[in-house]
């Protein structure tokens, strides 16, 4: 059997989707498991050692693509959109979520599983579509991380670059909006700190992320240097696989850093921590949020009151994990 699979738009959740891809892979290992996925979040992808084949999609609303080969096509995107590239592409047998009216557009329109019937991490619920389109028997034990391997080159030239003491990534945005965003002055805050005790600091992040980063650089002290935008995404993976730890929100950078390897201080306030939490491995994370706040998760892109979530996390708190982490990471 040779599978077709679209995949998610956002970097996070395309890093989610990824033990879904391990079980189809430990499930069909001989079959050609074709992706196909924005420039944006393709080299997710092509950076695993699962055997993909990896091709990119037209951003929205072109509809322009080849012609599928798979047996079946299984779409993780809940998008009416998605479904019509699906359609576009002539995929065979074409499954889903049965979300967004497009159910008439699939050959298997398949019911979203309700609260509680599996566990709440993201990554089970692409896991989830596959056991219930019958592409996978069943869902993993418990959440497992799947690596991404950047280049070695890559990772070779940054530390060359960073080389001495300990680098620490920083990525003070998050896409979705501000309510995920721990204060700008605390970032600087910790970045300033970082600085006194002799390690580099690099901000990371997009170029819409620039001006933000380099305010908090400068508000920091003027210390480390401002990457954000000035790298494409397999040399940001890169960056983050030659970094020691990395001090982020919830966003698609945490994700990164926790498909490398590299230690992770995770942020999390407006988002529910159960459900995204990065995949890393054991003992490679430390998820920070503020306990008691009835409001979170809100899952609103901006908060319509103080930011509670956010303002009761204090410096003493990220510094201290953040030091823990470098700390274990060199036992």
């Amino acid at each position: 059997m040779n599978i077709d699979i679209i995949a998610p738009n956002w970097l996070g959740d395309a890093v989610m989707s990824l033990p879904a891809l391990a079980a189809l892979r430990a499930r069909h290992p001989d079959a050609a498991l074709h992706v196909y996925a924005r420039r944006g979040v393709a080299p997710v992808y092509e950076l695993t050692q699962l055997g993909l084949r990896v091709s990119p999609l037209p951003e929205p609303p072109s509809l322009r693509v080849g012609r599928a080969s798979g047996d079946v096509m299984a779409i993780f995107p809940n998008s009416f959109y998605s479904a019509l590239v699906g359609m576009a592409l002539r995929g065979k047998r074409r499954s889903g979520y049965a979300r967004d009216r497009r159910s008439w557009l699939l050959q298997q329109a398949i019911a979203p599983p309700g609260a509680n019937e599996i566990r709440s991490h993201e990554s089970n619920y692409y896991l989830e579509l596959l056991r219930r389109s019958g592409l996978v028997e069943r869902l993993p034990e418990g959440e497992q991380p799947v690596m991404l391997y950047p280049p070695a080159a890559i990772v070779a030239g940054w530390r060359e670059r960073f080389a001495g003491a300990p680098l620490v990534a920083v990525h003070v945005g998050a896409t979705f909006g501000t309510a995920k965003r721990w204060l700008p002055e605390r970032f600087a805050a910790i970045a300033a700190q970082c600085v006194a005790r002799g390690w580099q600091v690099a901000f990371i992040g997009g170029k819409g992320e620039r001006e933000l980063a380099e305010q908090v650089r400068v508000q920091g002290g003027g210390g480390g240097v401002n990457l954000a935008g000035e790298t494409n995404l397999t040399e940001l993976i890169g960056l983050l696989a030659a970094s020691s730890a990395l001090v982020a929100n919830d966003s698609g950078p945490m994700h990164l850093a926790a498909a490398v390897g590299t230690p992770v201080v995770a942020l999390f306030g407006s988002t529910n921590h159960r459900e995204t939490y990065p995949l890393a491995e054991h003992g490679r994370m430390r998820l920070l949020r503020v306990e008691g706040v009835a409001c979170s998760p809100c899952k609103l892109r901006d908060c319509p009151i103080d930011h509670r979530c956010m303002t009761r996390l204090e410096v003493a708190t990220v510094w201290q994990a953040l030091q823990d982490m470098l700390e274990s990471a060199h036992d």
